[in-house]
């Protein structure tokens, strides 16, 4: 995946592209954590076809936060993004905060997408499940309701910034400015209502596109029920468990979300 940028209405963006081929471009859209630069899922992704990667208003270099109020934003932006990079239809796996735009992208225009792959989505409010709080936690508490493994290296790092925070002067400011921007974006689109669209559940009938919903059964963030609810909702979607795996599963277990991707969207 090489990184680049795509000028946008709303700024310029950062964009990692790679790979040639396949059924249509696949368009990745990212977590709250911004994952996109080097992750591992993308290059085994982008081995067999084009890969598409754009980051947010707000995560890495990109541009434009100022103009982004809401989800209904969101989804404008990634059809200019769309539009600009002459993708007509596409494969779409969004992960958590990417695979609640996923939903909103494609029940707006639904033959844009041609199928679908949501690991772990927020974006719904589902009674008695609430969606776990993201925003002010401790590092070391939301490493380990993101990361099955607390060995994994960003598990790792996310502890030892818990145990600097006693001594913020010893923590380089470069070190943490991506994490801040990062969820500064994110609360911009899911500060209030809290990571849903009361308005989603309703519209999810209108996608076309055949739909797996990945479910990591060690999630700390989003419930079961979540998963469940996208799955009965979409006309043509399925569910299934992803075990040894926490709410960042495209992080955590590439190989394993790859082979998934790469049965449901095809090569």
């Amino acid at each position: 995946m090489t990184p680049g940028s795509l000028d946008t209405a709303v700024g310029r963006i950062e964009v990692h592209r790679g790979g040639t081929g396949g059924p249509a471009p696949l368009v990745y859209l990212h977590s709250a954590q911004g994952e996109v630069p080097g992750m591992p899922l993308l290059e085994q992704l982008a081995a067999t076809r084009a890969v598409v990667a754009p980051l947010f208003p707000g995560f890495g270099a990109s541009e434009g936060l100022e103009h982004i109020d809401d989800i209904e934003d969101a989804a404008f932006h990634l059809l200019d993004v769309l539009d600009r990079l002459d993708v007509t239809t596409c494969d779409v796996v969004g992960m958590s905060l990417g695979g609640w735009m996923a939903a909103e992208l494609a029940v707006r225009w639904p033959d844009r997408v041609r199928r679908m792959v949501l690991v772990n989505p927020v974006g719904l409010y589902v009674q008695g499940a609430p969606i776990t709080e993201i925003f002010g936690r401790p590092l070391d508490e939301l490493a380990d309701e993101l990361f099955a493994d607390p060995g994994h290296p960003v598990a790792a790092f996310m502890h030892a910034m818990a145990a600097a925070e006693a001594d913020l002067s010893q923590v380089p400011f470069e070190l943490v400015r991506p994490m801040l921007q990062a969820m500064a974006a994110t609360a911009k689109i899911g500060w209030n209502p809290y990571l849903h669209d009361p308005k989603l559940p309703g519209r999810l009938p209108r996608i076309g596109a055949p739909t797996l919903v990945v479910h990591a059964v060690r999630d700390g963030i989003v419930p079961r029920a979540h998963a469940e609810a996208y799955a009965s909702a979409i006309p043509d979607a399925r569910l299934t468990d992803l075990d040894g795996a926490a709410h960042l599963a495209a992080v955590e277990r590439p190989d394993e979300v790859a082979a998934l991707v790469v049965e449901h969207l095809g090569h």
